[in-house]
């Protein structure tokens, strides 16, 4: 009779090494500030905050917790995760990123995915489709009438935006934010009259 195998140290070196991003976040909604250390070395190196950031903004819920979630996300992760000086800091990200849960238990997390890079960033124009159907995944309870409302001014705006960016290519995204808020439409129609356009 054959003796059943024995689990032997070879065998060890497949125990997991993937971080698991659903372990996490429920590690996250518990507030488990342990669960860093308890990380094999491995795993600590497939620690990505940014997108544990992501994921914990975004729960399917009733509209307070959702909003919760969001605020919390922005003032006590989003502000300061990336910060350069803490790059090299993963236990004090990972401390971070307890800090937004209020501790209510395991929560139904969602990936959101953003606007397109090329959007964003001001090399394609958006349009309204790109835009109503993210604000749909943000905002699921909302009304469509609402959604379409807010879609239709976040449109016009990127639409200067854009205008701004092909105008001044070599200016940073955030001045091209500032100059948006004082350059209106009429100053952009009268600037293309001027010019012949």
């Amino acid at each position: 009779m054959a003796k059943a195998k024995t689990k032997t140290s070879a065998d060890e070196k497949f125990t997991d090494v993937d971080f698991q991003l659903f372990e996490a976040l429920e590690a996250l909604d518990k507030k488990d500030y342990g669960y860093y250390d308890r990380l094999t070395e491995d795993q600590k190196k497939k620690f990505v905050p940014y997108m544990l950031l992501q994921w914990m903004s975004a729960i399917k819920g009733n509209g307070e917790i959702q909003r919760y979630y969001v605020q919390s996300t922005n003032e006590n992760a989003n502000m300061y995760l990336l910060d350069s000086s803490l790059k090299d800091h993963p236990k004090l990200q990972w401390l971070m990123l307890c800090s937004i849960s209020p501790s209510f238990g395991k929560q139904f997390h969602q990936w959101i995915p953003h606007i397109k890079e090329s959007i964003t960033n001001l090399k394609e124009k958006a349009t309204l489709k790109d835009i109503t159907e993210y604000y749909k995944k943000i905002y699921p309870r909302e009304s469509e009438e609402t959604i379409n409302m807010v879609s239709e001014e976040i449109q016009r705006q990127q639409k200067k935006k854009y205008y701004l960016g092909q105008l001044y290519p070599d200016m940073k995204l955030a001045d091209i934010e500032a100059l948006n808020d004082f350059v209106t439409e009429e100053h952009i129609k009268e600037y293309e009259k001027e010019k012949g356009n």
